[in-house]
């Protein structure tokens, strides 16, 4: 109990996997879709999306670690999921975000996220160093972005392929800040740029 365990793409997809105790649930009616959370090492990750068994992946994707829906350079230091969105879209499958706000450090108030945790969910993403970046994406506030929280859900959902963002909420104003994000349209093409320049210098990690 309280251990983590590991499974590989084969545990899940081949002869004996995982898979087939989804599909007898599915043959019993008690399912009609299944899916998967797309954390781990990248290469299992995407081999089952090239498995074709599954409908939809949870796809960690935020302004700190875009990896799973935009290109980032080799070095980069948080873990790269070699645009997973992108692939699992190719195969038809719904995407749903989840870490859109890295665990709270992309809110106004970010010592009430998830900083106790001690084990980032996602390797390179520790909460101290996404504090750090956070920082660095300030500038997308300004506008009709009023705050970070808010430019944090738009950048997911303006990614065509994305299904849903799930958010974490712990008020009632919270709930209605993420709602407020759809159809509010995503970021200038002015802030994709200067974002890019941060994720292709890793946020002055390459030149400090």
């Amino acid at each position: 109990p309280g251990k983590r365990f590991s499974l590989t793409a084969g545990d899940v997809v081949g002869p004996g996997g995982v898979i087939e105790g989804f599909k007898e649930l599915r043959d019993k009616g008690k399912v009609g879709h299944f899916g998967f959370s797309g954390l781990g090492d990248p290469s299992a990750l995407h081999a089952l999306i090239d498995s074709g068994e599954f409908h939809l992946v949870q796809a960690y994707y935020n302004l700190l670690n875009p990896s799973a829906g935009q290109p980032v350079p080799r070095g980069f230091s948080a873990l790269d999921y070699g645009r997973l969105i992108d692939r699992a879209a190719a195969k038809g499958m719904g995407i749903a975000v989840i870490r859109v706000l890295a665990a709270g450090a992309l809110t106004s108030d970010p010592t009430a996220g998830g900083g106790s945790s001690p084990e980032p969910l996602s390797p390179g993403s520790d909460y101290s160093l996404d504090l750090e970046r956070a920082e660095k994406v300030k500038f997308l506030i300004g506008g009709d972005i009023k705050s970070l929280t808010g430019a944090a859900i738009r950048f997911a959902l303006m990614k065509p392929e994305v299904s849903t963002v799930l958010v974490g909420f712990s008020n009632t104003a919270h709930i209605d800040e993420a709602v407020a994000c759809s159809g509010a349209g995503g970021l200038s093409q002015d802030a994709m740029a200067r974002l890019r320049k941060l994720w292709d210098n890793d946020f002055g990690k390459f030149n400090p």
